[in-house]
């Protein structure tokens, strides 16, 4: 009982020091990332991967299972032939690019509508 009482005086003491007077942050949830963002991060992505322009990007998507909370599926506009298609999915919190990898079957890369990335 004495150690109850003990800890209960002590921890008591900590609420003393604490500043009320401090904004409590308020959780904002990412947002989509801006076209030029988008541009960006995928043109970067390009030289890295080292992908022959010209790409293809799907919409931009909401994710649960990324590194980032949206992602745009990209693929090549002209693979060469005797090379299989390869999609990759590339992931954004608002206008930071987080990561990129090649796709995954949760993704549905392969199923998504394209344009042309000007």
């Amino acid at each position: 009982m004495r150690y109850v009482f003990l800890s209960c005086v002590l921890l008591s003491g900590c609420s003393v020091f604490a500043d009320n007077s401090l904004p409590i942050p308020v959780f904002q949830p990412p947002r989509p990332p801006s076209q030029e963002a988008v541009r960006k991060a995928i043109d970067a992505f390009v030289k890295e991967a080292k992908l022959t322009p010209p790409v293809e990007i799907s919409a931009i998507r909401k994710t649960d299972h990324g590194p980032g909370a949206y992602f745009v599926c990209l693929r090549a506009a002209h693979p060469a032939p005797e090379k299989k298609q390869l999609f990759y999915s590339v992931f954004f919190d608002n206008d930071a690019y987080k990561d990129s990898r090649l796709s995954v079957i949760l993704e549905a890369c392969e199923l998504q509508q394209y344009a042309q990335l000007n």
